[in-house]
Parts: C-alpha cells; structure tokens; sequence
C-alpha cells in the first residue's frame, strides 16, 4: 500500500539484506551463547535500539569501520547491530558494542515526487524509497523537503523483497556529486568475475574494476560467491561502473548469536512457520503477535525475537514496525508520566496516541533526541505540529500505537489516514480512526492512482471503497480553517 513500508517483487538474497544494517554475510553458521539486536537507532540516553535501551558506558563503537568513535558519532534511524546483554525486565539491556554499516553511498538521480509524503530516486541503480514520517535526515538545512539530484548521500536502510532500499536515514555527504574525488560505497556478493573486474549479485547493474585496487582486506583477490563491501569512485554520475579503491571481505555478526532481536522487512512468506527477515529463517508459529490481529506478510516490516536454533529464528514474538495509520495535526494535550499525546486533526475532536521506547523519534523544532526529554517539552509547550505513523492497538478506534513521531518546525498540512468506517456518496462527514471529518461541495476526491478524480459518489461506490474495509487519505490544507477535508485519496493495497 502506499504511504507506508510496503513494496514487492522478486526476493534478494540474505546476503545483502543482512549486511544492510551491518549483520553481513549469509546466515549459514548463525546460532551460539550471545544476545545481539539488529534495528535501527529510535533515540537516545543512551541508544534505544528495538525497544530497549542499552547502556553504553564502556561499549566499542564501530561506525563505518571507524572504530575511535562513540555514542555522540550515531544518529536516529541509523541501523545498527547491537552486542551485549538483555535484563530480565526485556526492554534494558547493556551493549558490550555498536556497529554501524551503510546500505549505499552514491549521487542522487532521478529525483520523483510521489506524493506530498514520499519521494524516490535512484543510486548505483537502486531505487530509493523516502518517507516524511519513516525517513530521518542529518542537520537543519537538509532534509525531505531539500533532497536534490547529484546530491552524494549515504543511505541507511532495508532492502525490500523488489531490492528496492527503503530508507531510515539520509546523511548529506557532499552538495555536489563529482565523478572525480566524490566516494561511493557498496555491499553485495562477487559474481561473474572476469579479469580484475565483476559484478555484484544484488547490483547486477555495476561494474567493479579492480584493476588499480590498493586494498583488499581480508581476502587475497575476491572470488564469487564472497560479500564484499567497495569503496571507490564512479567513472560518472549514473554509477554503473565503479574503480575500487578498497575491496573488503565482511563477515557474520550473527555467529555467535543466540538470542535475537531482528527489524527488517519480511522478503519471503510462505507461512506463519516459513518466512524470511533480513535473510534469516523465521518459524512464528507460535509467537506472541503486536498488534494481536497482526497478519505477517511479504514487505511487511516487523521485528522478530527469539532464540536460534539450527539456523533459524523460533520467534517468541513478531510485532508490526511502521502502520497504516497516519495522523498529522497539532498536538493539544501530552502527558510524559503516561508517554501518551493527542492530536486534533478536527477541532473538539481528538485521537490518543501512545508512545513507548520502540518508537522513533524525529524533533525538527528543537533537536531533542530523547524520548523523555521530548515528551517533557511536548507537555510544557503549546503549537507542536506533530506527525506519526502506527497503528491501532485494538482496544479504542481512537487510539494509536506510534511507531513513528516527528515534530515539525511549523503546522503543515492536516493528514488523517486509516480505514474508512463511515461515509456515503451524500454524507457530511466521512469517519476515519473515530474522528468524524467533514468534507463539503470543494471537497476532491480521486483514486488510488492519485491521478483519477472522483465524484463523491463515484468514491463511495462499492467497487471502489468498501466501509471497514478501504484504506483512506483525509487532507485538510487549512485554506478554509481547520476541520474541513479539500482532498480525499484511495489508498492501494
């Protein structure tokens, strides 16, 4: 569906998937004595990596192969492998050492807008996925709304099941990409080896030429089959061939691992005991499921946990990372002894929201990168544009879980998005997430194409939108006050 983390298509090798976030290598081998956490980075005091917060006093930090680094070298949304200790309590732990590996580094291409929300581009000839609300960015002058072509930027992310990235984070690295000093960066496994060149399995676009390599770490010459990280410039912009300059072997970060926590993106399903996250075999048949109607399926992003046997991952729990559910509006109430905000996308009427240590966090207005902190100012402080992504936790249709929060510098647009539960073709109001929104004669209506415009009883028809069932998009522009609907979109399945 769109607006959110799922795509499809065909599935990508565990090698790639797994050394996206720094856990490289295939997962043959994989199971031992020790606690590793792989995700991204949702805050900090000290890191908050898939819900738990770790202590780093004492922890090694390896942040791009830089290893005289610590905590303050890490951002929000980079993905990680953590090392350590879980407590008892489940969500504290200790971590013994952080790791932190790119996906990609090269120029931005081919800068699209999808919609208001999302954007794609291309580097080294993979798509790039970007979100508003699921996509973190360095510094103030850059971010999603400043992205441009030729642009040399270092992704962080998840690989869908289409090998498509999905973006946690976007660092600038240069303003201006330049073919002749300008660094790119890349993972994938050797094949096709001709000469002192070869292509990558994952990247089968890209041409590596090795012909003037100075540096080969961990391997005497590379051999198909290897997963190597390069780094080297490209011959030009569009990066399908790249002069190494270091070609380096990568290794399993799950070797000794027993108990796992895993965020990624589920890049084959077969069943509830046969799917694949991040490469590694996951058997959820019976796992715990957050939200308890949860229903896994291919591109979903989920994080799994649970112990290692024999290769693969017997999950004691799965829950949803991300949702369906999107609210932007300001904030009129927050409580940080509860964590719980609300947000009043119609005046007199408001939606819960939830905030606990799995979610990520993204302050614009001030900078804050504690979820503590940010919660404390949040109650202290009026006019907070506030942003999020989640979903329903079952037990009030006014109330969400958030996955995501991000505060805004100033109030932007009004965005509702959940299932439709009321309207008709005649109706005054149309219900999403309990909120009751208004909509009137100027209201626009259009398909999930966002291209096809609709009446408003063509929108309603059955064949279209179906009630309980239909995924919607509520804009209010704030042009006519708050409170009244100017766009009404068909979200895809």
């Amino acid at each position: 569906m769109k607006n959110s983390i799922l795509f499809s298509s065909v599935t990508l090798t565990s090698a790639l998937l797994i050394a996206a976030c720094g856990d490289e290598t295939t997962t043959a081998g994989i199971g031992g004595s020790g606690y590793v956490s792989s995700g991204t980075i949702t805050g900090f005091g000290s890191i908050y990596v898939n819900g738990v917060k770790f202590e780093t006093l004492g922890s090694t930090f390896d942040v791009d192969d830089n290893t005289s680094l610590n905590e303050n070298d890490l951002a929000i949304g980079m993905r990680v492998v953590v090392k350590g200790s879980l407590n008892p309590d489940g969500v504290t732990g200790t971590a013994s050492s952080v790791k932190y590996d790119e996906a990609l580094q090269g120029p931005v291409t081919d800068l699209t807008t999808v919609d208001s929300t999302n954007l794609t581009f291309t580097t080294l000839g993979k798509t790039v996925h970007v979100s508003s609300t699921g996509t973190s960015f360095d510094g103030t002058s850059f971010g999603f709304g400043t992205i441009e072509n030729k642009n040399n930027v270092e992704i962080s992310g998840y690989f869908d099941s289409a090998v498509d990235l999905i973006a946690t984070r976007i660092e600038l690295k240069e303003k201006a990409f330049d073919p002749t000093t300008s660094k790119v960066e890349v993972t994938g496994t050797v094949t096709n080896i001709v000469g002192t060149s070869f292509n990558l399995i994952e990247f089968p676009n890209v041409t590596i030429d090795t012909s003037t390599t100075l540096i080969f770490d961990g391997l005497s010459a590379p051999s198909n089959g290897t997963l190597v990280e390069i780094e080297g410039k490209c011959t030009d912009i569009s990066c399908t061939d790249i002069i190494a300059e270091r070609v380096e072997r990568e290794s399993n970060e799950l070797e000794d691992a027993s108990q796992v926590e895993i965020e990624g993106i589920i890049t084959r399903y077969a069943d509830i005991n046969d799917f694949e996250v991040n490469g590694i075999l996951v058997d959820a048949s019976t796992a715990q499921r957050e939200p308890t109607t949860l229903v896994p399926s291919q591109d979903m992003l989920v994080e799994v946990e649970g112990l290692i046997v024999g290769d693969v991952l017997i999950a004691s729990k799965i829950e949803l990372e991300g949702g369906e559910n999107k609210v932007a509006a300001t904030a009129t109430a927050a409580n940080a002894s509860t964590r719980t905000i609300e947000l009043t996308p119609v005046t007199g009427q408001t939606i819960k929201v939830k905030i606990d240590t799995s979610t990520e966090i993204d302050d614009e207005k001030s900078g804050i990168n504690n979820l503590d902190d940010l919660l404390i100012d949040l109650e202290a402080t009026t006019n907070n544009f506030i942003r999020i992504e989640g979903y329903d936790d079952g037990s009030d249709t006014n109330t969400l879980i958030a996955k995501s929060l991000k505060r805004e510098k100033e109030a932007d647009d009004v965005i509702l998005q959940g299932i439709v539960t009321a309207g008709t073709g005649t109706s005054t109001t149309i219900t999403v997430l309990g909120i009751d929104f208004p909509v009137s004669v100027g209201t626009e209506y259009f398909d999930s194409d966002e291209i096809t415009q609709l009446s408003q009883v063509e929108f309603f028809d059955t064949s279209n939108t179906q009630l309980g069932v239909s995924l919607i998009k509520i804009k209010d522009d704030l042009s006519d006050g708050l409170g009244t609907a100017n766009k009404v979109e068909l979200e895809s399945d």
